[in-house]
């Protein structure tokens, strides 16, 4: 509680305040193979506790050699991380890695430089995007109502995860060790380009239920896979299973 307290402090004089302010997104990129990453994941927890960040943690597999395999990492999201990195001009991949809004990148663990670039992420100037996401029996369907000029490229992305998770780690260089996510990614899928028209999107969720996830977000990426995020949505899901 006190270490909640402190953060929300933190990012309170910290940050600017802005009315309505959309989601920031706020991406770690970390693996259970990596010595650095439990501090990241710690700071990450802090940040999803603050409503106007919406906080994602993707596993990578490029340290399964040091000996331990990550037991969620995938090949897609270390593919992600590593076009986000060419986009930004930024050599190779590392971990922990925090990507913000698609635009800034720094050590998930450095906790200052991140909140300064939430801060100059939210410093930029935003559509108005009306993005909104509703759930009916098991399909979500996201609205696009409104016109936005100069949206030409913008990929639509449907991001599922699981609010906590944790994972016990017997081998490699956290042995020993229990990681706790926080908005752990499961699975992903792209739902198309949006040119700035009035439009919806719909996707199932009980394949993605199956693997744990229990939450969906939508992320809105402009010029590209791996532009700048445009806007953000989220949801707690209801299924069948659950």
């Amino acid at each position: 509680m006190f270490k909640r307290i402190i953060i929300s402090a933190f990012l309170l004089f910290a940050l600017p305040v802005h009315a309505e302010d959309r989601l920031t997104v706020v991406e770690l990129f970390s693996s259970q193979s990596c010595p650095n990453c439990p501090p990241a994941h710690e700071f990450l927890a802090e940040l999803a506790g603050e409503k106007e960040i919406l906080a994602l943690s993707w596993p990578v597999d490029y340290w399964n050699y040091l000996g331990w395999a990550d037991s969620f990492a995938q090949a897609d999201f270390t593919h992600y991380q590593r076009a986000y990195n060419e986009q930004m001009g930024e050599p190779g991949v590392y971990t922990p890695q925090m990507i913000i809004d698609g635009r800034f990148q720094t050590v998930g663990s450095r906790r200052k430089d991140v909140v300064h670039h939430i801060a100059r992420a939210r410093d930029l100037p935003r559509a108005d995007l009306d993005l909104s996401i509703r759930q009916k029996d098991e399909t979500c369907i996201i609205a696009l109502p409104q016109q936005l000029a100069g949206a030409e490229n913008v990929h639509v992305t449907a991001v599922f995860y699981s609010a906590r998770a944790s994972v016990s780690i017997p081998e490699g260089e956290n042995r020993g060790k229990t990681l706790e996510y926080d908005n752990l990614v499961r699975h992903t899928e792209k739902l198309g380009l949006w040119t700035g028209e009035g439009k919806t999107f719909e996707v199932h969720v009980a394949d993605a239920a199956q693997s744990g996830a229990d939450h969906l977000a939508i992320l809105l990426h402009a010029d590209g896979e791996n532009g700048p995020i445009i806007g953000a949505a989220r949801i707690a899901l209801s299924t069948s299973n659950s």
